[in-house]
């Protein structure tokens, strides 16, 4: 049986084969990479993109060179990657089905980011898990990059018993039908409490409002407590 944030799978394979588009769109956030050059990032780092979705951020990134795997809870997700990665001319094996709540790596990275991931997340159980994997897989010096949806006030916690049951939603000019995902968003202070609970340092926590998808977002800039 799926659990409640694996909803996204299902909805992915509804808009894949019904419209045969991403349900996400084709941009990147700019954000990532403007992060990875504060930070020193070079074309031998190692990055890990944790939820990456359709691939928007990971393909870019390996357009122009990055060392990025990236991961997803939802094959259909890594399917997709996969295909438009081939007609990218980027490293298609870079991309791999993982769910970090229950699986981990025997390495660690310098750069680790997840962008729209950790609000899909309602029990805190969870949260807390993905903010330790986090933790665990950057190296000492590491540098990680947790962007979620909010305005840093605005809380909201749907029913994750809901999650799969059929809802309209709005795709472009067209209503369509589509599995009912979870979302969790909580305030500025309380993620910096999430991110400091699972021994992470911020070193910068902000709202941006050019994430791909979104009016508005958190940014945290973290690395491992010393």
């Amino acid at each position: 049986m799926k659990k409640y944030y694996e909803a996204y799978d299902d909805r992915y394979r509804q808009v894949h084969n019904e419209k045969n588009l991403a349900w996400a769109g084709e941009a990147h956030s700019p954000t990532i990479e403007k992060l990875l050059i504060k930070y020193g990032a070079t074309i031998n780092s190692s990055i890990l993109e944790i939820g990456c979705g359709e691939g928007q951020n990971a393909i870019y990134l390996l357009s122009q060179g990055y060392n990025v795997i990236a991961s997803d809870v939802s094959s259909e997700a890594i399917d997709w990657c996969k295909q438009k990665a081939e007609v990218k001319k980027v490293n298609e094996k870079a991309f791999f089905v993982m769910d970090v709540l229950s699986n981990k790596f025997s390495k660690k990275f310098d750069f680790i980011y997840s962008v729209a991931v950790l609000h899909m997340l309602v029990d805190d159980e969870d949260r807390h898990k993905f903010l330790q994997f986090i933790f665990n897989h950057l190296k000492p010096d590491g540098k990680a990059f947790i962007i979620v949806m909010g305005d840093g006030v605005t809380t909201r916690k749907t029913d994750k018993t809901k999650a799969f049951d059929l809802t309209d939603r709005q795709f472009g000019n067209d209503t369509i039908r589509v599995v009912t995902t979870s979302c969790r968003m909580v305030t500025k202070d309380e993620f910096a409490s999430e991110i400091e609970r699972a021994n992470l340092k911020i070193l910068n926590l902000y709202l941006d409002h050019k994430i791909s998808g979104f009016s508005v977002s958190m940014v945290a800039e973290v690395e491992r407590n010393k």
